[in-house]
């Protein structure tokens, strides 16, 4: 299957959604057959399938690989599935999962390219390193930010991280960078930045470690979600451990921002926690489904337009 007929998969909302995101102007007046041909274009152009492959971290890779090579996937693998179905990297025909056609060609000839794969692993570390500011620091100096960087052997002092930054897909930056600090792009103001960083004081730039940060990447949530604080209190009143309750407000924030039904969710949440519905009422679920974010279309995330180039906005703008 190729590109185009990945495309014609998408409904009209989310396709116009997407030809907006890519640039095309006034989508709805070019016949769709045109559009499509136009969207290919763009796509391949602005050499979106090379950036998605690059920010693959090992085990989605693997996953990558073993369906290129029509081997059998693990129920476990399941949300690395979800993560290459909405880059448009693999596409169900049946029941049967296969590489888009295009994606083969180009994985084909970065596979083996040394400096692809290193740029591969500086781009996920710095994804995962993104985690440490969103989930203790909320801001930190450019050099704080190196300490944490340099926890790992493919980044070296002379990487240019604002290149990296502009190479990522947008719904995937949650950081900014501005003169010497780098900010968690959430924070609105910086009143809001101050009082996460009280709240935070706890951790006031301790320097986690390697498997920490793989972590806080595997288990990524909207800390700040007022639902999801409240939800966090609730599970943390049932005893469980630590890991379980990260692992399930990450599974909870993940089938919704794919738009899985809250509901289900709600029911299965009941069913894994022991929790009563008076415990965990569902109007806790529907509000967190409310406000957070939302894959709309898959291929991108569509979170907000960014005014300027990525790290150089102003501190009121995030």
């Amino acid at each position: 299957m190729k590109l185009k007929d990945v495309l014609r998969q998408y409904n009209e909302q989310s396709l116009y959604f997407y030809a907006r995101d890519l640039g095309i102007q006034a989508a709805k007046e070019i016949a769709i057959e045109e559009l499509y041909e136009k969207m290919v274009e763009m796509i391949l152009s602005k050499h979106h399938i090379e950036n998605r492959l690059s920010i693959l971290d090992d085990e989605t890779y693997r996953v990558f690989m073993q369906v290129l090579s029509d081997e059998e996937i693990e129920e476990k693998d399941n949300l690395r599935l979800e993560r290459l179905l909405d880059y448009d990297l693999i596409v169900f025909e049946g029941d049967e999962l296969f590489v888009v056609e295009e994606v083969k060609d180009i994985f084909l000839r970065c596979h083996n390219d040394s400096f692809f794969q290193q740029q591969r692993l500086q781009k996920v570390w710095l994804l995962q390193c993104q985690q440490v500011l969103t989930h203790y620091w909320g801001e930190c100096s450019i050099e704080q930010f190196w300490k944490v960087l340099l926890l790992k052997d493919c980044f070296m002092e002379d990487v240019d991280i604002q290149a990296l930054l502009q190479q990522l897909p947008v719904g995937e930056v949650q950081i900014a960078i501005k003169e010497n600090q780098v900010y968690w792009r959430s924070l609105l103001n910086s009143s809001m930045l101050k009082e996460y960083r009280k709240s935070q004081k706890r951790f006031d730039y301790y320097l986690p470690t390697v498997e920490e940060i793989e972590m806080l990447f595997e288990c990524d949530y909207d800390i700040q979600q007022e639902g999801i604080q409240k939800l966090k209190t609730i599970l943390l009143s049932k005893e469980l451990e630590d890991d379980d309750v990260d692992q399930l407000l990450h599974e909870v924030w993940n089938d919704l921002s794919y738009g899985l039904d809250y509901e289900g969710i709600f029911t299965r949440c009941l069913e894994k926690t022991g929790l009563t519905s008076t415990e965990l009422p569902l109007s806790l679920m529907k509000d967190i489904d409310e406000n957070c974010r939302k894959f709309i279309y898959r291929g991108h995330t569509y979170l907000e337009t960014i005014n300027g180039t990525i790290g150089h906005m102003n501190h009121g703008e995030y």
